[in-house]
């Protein structure tokens, strides 16, 4: 005789535990929550990176058209990468990648050639990017500065000749950080900045997950045009993941 415990209203055994299809029905649908959940978290963590690069640019771009006026031009060298020129040379060139956006210097606007203290030219092109980097402060949790050298070894005093070109980059990036600091108000306390240096060793055809070689550094640096391209400042933002109020 059946237990009149384990019986329902209908005489029916009483199953207590779920059957095996409502327990997988029942865990896809938390797993399809928790994708939700996190796709959904992540598209709208892109959006506010999007929008604060977009914002960058932007500021970047009206102050140095209002600086430059009927001599301002733009080009875009790819859909992620803008290059601003005042006519006869280039300034700046922005590059928008997934994790972090790019301002590079030319050398020619921040520094005389082999000399690492910031031309008044150079201050103010500074000035206007630093601007635009506190404009969004509150979404960018990094800015990392980076010299960068063509191949010609240079002497410095105390420093051995082969090691000119890393002592240059790096006294730039210092130079840099230093004007950011205290010219454009950027506290590194609040917004953590640093300054390295990569000398000849990182020309802008080099991509830093792909592997390299000594000849492909001599071919980056095998004629003036690409030297010239290759003595850069850059700037890193990257951006915050944490979600904030517009």
């Amino acid at each position: 005789m059946l237990d009149n415990d384990l019986l329902n209203d209908d005489g029916h055994d009483f199953n207590f535990w779920p059957s095996f299809t409502d327990l997988m029905l029942t865990i896809t649908i938390i797993m399809a929550a928790l994708l939700v959940v996190k796709f959904g978290v992540n598209a709208s963590q892109l959006k506010q990176k999007q929008e604060s690069k977009a914002a960058i640019i932007t500021e970047i771009k009206n102050q140095l058209k209002s600086k430059f006026k009927e001599n301002y031009r733009e080009s875009e060298e790819s859909d992620s990468t803008l290059i601003i020129s005042n006519g006869t040379e280039n300034i700046v060139k922005i590059t928008s990648e997934i994790d972090y956006q790019q301002i590079s210097f030319y050398e020619k606007i921040l520094f005389d050639k082999s000399h690492y203290s910031i031309k008044e030219s150079g201050r103010e092109v500074l000035k206007i990017v630093g601007d635009a980097i506190k404009l969004k402060s509150d979404k960018i949790k990094l800015v990392q500065i980076e010299g960068h050298t063509d191949s010609n070894e240079i002497k410095l005093d105390n420093y051995p000749k082969n090691m000119g070109n890393i002592v240059l980059g790096s006294r730039r990036a210092v130079d840099v950080y230093q004007f950011f600091k205290d010219q454009a108000g950027i506290d590194p306390a609040v917004l953590p900045m640093s300054a390295t240096s990569f000398g000849e060793y990182a020309p802008p055809s080099r991509k830093l997950d792909a592997e390299y070689s000594r000849e492909a550094l001599v071919k980056a640096n095998s004629n003036e045009e690409l030297k010239a391209s290759n003595r850069r400042i850059e700037l890193k933002l990257f951006f915050s993941s944490k979600l904030t109020n517009h």
